[in-house]
């Protein structure tokens, strides 16, 4: 793990804004050089998914199970500017299960008059919100870090939008669900950031009506129990990732039978943090 990842611990302030909010933006979690790079990727990816599958270059499009398309996205399963605030809402028994690489031009159909026919508001992961709901009340699971890779500086940019606080009910709390309200908020951030939110949370895609392409990279941690949302092709990784790494991409040295249990010698995570930062150690909750 890069000794740098201590530099960047979950704060106070940014955990009380996700429990409040549902998410919050992390500024700089990606160096210009690193914004660069993974942009350039991401639109490889997509355009080259594009012209096999027969989709408009200027359609939006993201590409599913996007981690494992180059070698050069290995460095962010772990990333060391935003791992720890990961594990520092999830804990260290998590993994990488559901990964996207999206391009968004302008639009050439939609407008902000008629923006509404795109809104499409829902909470992550399918059918974990109706299967696990006890009465309004469903669990965490999972979280997403969304690395912004275009500078969104207002809105009707493809930014994402969401309703701050509605992670806490599995019902969604406006009477309709076609279209953006006042309630609404359209995240602004520079290239660079991270949006970090809970799966729970309502949120939508939106329109473009900039002549600024949006891209954007999201990776979902969940625990490590749950089935992945994606194929998870990364075996070429493996020879050459670091055993965190392997943990974060669902290798287990127990087969299936690992993915529901905590063994050692799976959480190279764990044993870091029990090492590096013991304060959040004291976090966990003791094995029944």
């Amino acid at each position: 793990m890069d000794p740098r990842t201590l530099d960047y611990l979950l704060t106070p302030e940014e955990e009380e804004a996700f429990e409040r909010d549902g998410f919050f933006v992390m500024e700089n979690a990606l160096p210009p050089g690193k914004v660069e790079h993974f942009r350039t990727i991401t639109q490889d990816v997509v355009e080259e998914f594009k012209r096999v599958h027969g989709i408009p270059m200027d359609r939006y499009h993201g590409v599913m199970d996007f981690i494992g398309q180059r070698d050069g996205l290995l460095e962010l399963v772990d990333w060391y500017r935003t791992l720890p605030k990961v594990w520092g809402i999830l804990g260290p028994d998590i993994k990488l299960y559901h990964t996207v690489g999206m391009q968004t031009p302008k639009s050439s159909k939609y407008t902000s008059n008629n923006h509404h026919e795109w809104v499409n508001w829902h909470t992550d992961t399918g059918n974990l919100t109706r299967d696990l709901a006890f009465g309004d009340y469903v669990p965490r699971i999972s979280i997403k870090v969304g690395y912004v890779l275009s500078d969104l500086p207002e809105a009707n940019m493809a930014n994402f939008t969401c309703l701050p606080g509605s992670h806490k009910s599995r019902n969604f709390p406006l009477p309709v669900r076609d279209r953006l309200t006042d309630d609404a908020v359209q995240v602004t951030a520079k290239a660079g950031d991270a949006i970090i939110f809970d799966r729970r949370l309502w949120h939508t895609p939106t329109v473009n009506t900039s002549d600024t392409t949006r891209y954007i990279i999201f990776n979902g941690y969940s625990f490590r129990w749950l089935a992945n949302r994606d194929n998870q092709q990364i075996e070429h990784f493996l020879h050459r990732a670091s055993p965190i790494q392997k943990q974060l991409l669902g290798y287990s040295h127990h087969g299936a039978y690992g993915s529901s249990n905590s063994f050692a010698d799976d959480l190279p995570l764990k044993a870091w943090i029990e090492e590096h930062a013991p304060q959040w150690a004291e976090r966990w909750p003791a094995h029944p």
